[in-house]
């Protein structure tokens, strides 16, 4: 199977993960400006770790799915305190979160690979 297709199926499967982390009502409560930002976000990590999801496109976008949920329900949390900003703290939060919890994924995964 070409490379593209295999990705974009894996896209598909994390999409699907994606939503079932969270929910439809959540995605769709979300200001446009909060999705957009959180998109430019997911395409800068992706970018960063481009060799890894070439390697195993399917492992890596369900890694990711749950990597960008657990990062948005952080950074929900932070917008919802008394002394945030609503959708700039969720932003910025997101922003720190996402690649520091893929990273984190990615180096621990390749630890157990070196361990085995």
């Amino acid at each position: 199977m070409p490379n593209q297709a295999k990705q974009g199926k894996a896209r598909a499967a994390a999409t699907d993960a994606r939503e079932d982390i969270m929910s439809p009502a959540a995605i769709s409560a979300m200001s446009a400006g909060v999705v957009s930002a959180m998109a430019a976000v997911g395409g800068a990590v992706l970018k960063m770790h481009k060799e890894a999801m070439d390697e195993k496109p399917d492992w890596f976008w369900h890694l990711f799915a749950k990597c960008e949920a657990k990062a948005a329900r952080v950074a929900a949390e932070a917008a919802h305190e008394p002394q945030s900003n609503g959708d700039a703290t969720f932003i910025e939060v997101y922003a720190k979160t996402l690649p520091a919890l893929l990273k984190k994924a990615l180096n621990a995964h390749e630890q157990a690979l070196n361990r085995a």
